[in-house]
């Protein structure tokens, strides 16, 4: 490059590496000069640059679990239970039961977050929370089929003969024998937030989701990349609802809107010539011939 009218040819700084833009900024060449850009991900004036920590705000970085930073950028995480979903931010519950019937000896349950086994009539759970083992009907302990221990029974003489335990991330009862659920367990069956209360587990949702009516899922809204939806998208009890305008047709997907070739039936209705355009097409007629006001009959 020449500069006005000396005849003296542009310095490229950022070529030669004679500029002082930071590591993590790029270098833009001008004529006499040059610009430091922090890279995205960093903010500064490109002389200095530091790492913007996404997760540092209000939205978590648009993660429904954990957010992580790294330099220049971040990823989410989720609770164990869970598994992050294609959009790299929601994270959806994992069916334990589908792998291996999830090591439980006779039934597995799904419950969001986690799962649980659970024996047929005559047996109660063992201590592993995973094998059954027969009941008997004598005397009050463990074995017996009444022992009323809702996960773990222990014997226990002189204290009516049994004693009862949770699960981690459960609590015992006043009763002594119930179990209730805390955020600890498979994030209270919650799949976004879970806050432990005198009740039990309450769950929520990250911005701009909405508590589905069973008041553990999360649902998306189309205030969220407009619900995934190429098009039109409206909220419902259920989530959200894609459609399409006219010339287009809805993908198996839901989401997708995918053009119509209008051609391929009937030719469009066109006399002579269809040609297919996006959302709708158009028919033209052979040389010599017109279109009529109807845009289909040619004369």
């Amino acid at each position: 490059r020449v500069m006005g009218n000396v005849g003296l040819a542009d310095v490229d700084e950022c070529a030669e590496g004679s500029d002082d833009c930071h590591i993590d900024a790029l270098c833009q060449n001008t004529p006499k000069s040059y610009n430091c850009i922090c890279k995205p991900g960093y903010k500064g004036d490109g002389k200095e640059c530091e790492d913007v920590d996404e997760c540092e705000n209000d939205y978590n970085g648009g993660c429904v679990h954990e957010c992580i930073n790294i330099p220049g950028n971040y990823r989410c995480t989720c609770y164990d239970g869970f598994m992050l979903a294609h959009d790299g931010h929601n994270c959806l519950d994992v069916d334990e039961c589908l792998d291996n019937n999830g090591g439980c000896q006779q039934v597995c349950v799904n419950t969001m977050g986690s799962y649980e086994c659970k024996c047929t009539v005559g047996f109660f759970l063992s201590d592993n929370q995973h094998t059954c083992i027969h009941r008997s009907d004598d005397g009050m302990n463990c074995m017996n089929k009444d022992h009323g221990c809702a996960h773990i029974c222990r014997e226990a003489p002189g204290k009516g003969g049994v004693s009862c335990e949770c699960r981690p991330g459960f609590e015992l009862a006043k009763n002594q024998k119930d179990c209730t659920l805390t955020c600890n367990y498979g994030n209270g069956g919650c799949q976004h937030t879970c806050d432990d209360t005198d009740t039990g587990p309450v769950c929520g949702c990250h911005q701009k989701y909405a508590l589905h009516s069973d008041s553990k899922t999360c649902i998306e809204t189309c205030a969220v990349n407009n619900g995934g939806c190429d098009r039109t998208c409206k909220d419902t009890a259920t989530g959200v609802r894609c459609s399409c305008p006219v010339g287009f047709t809805l993908q198996p997907d839901g989401k997708t809107c995918k053009d119509i070739d209008e051609c391929k039936d009937n030719n469009g209705g066109c006399d002579h010539f269809c040609r297919n355009t996006v959302g709708s097409f158009e028919c033209s007629c052979q040389k010599g011939h017109k279109l009529l006001t109807d845009e289909r009959t040619c004369q």
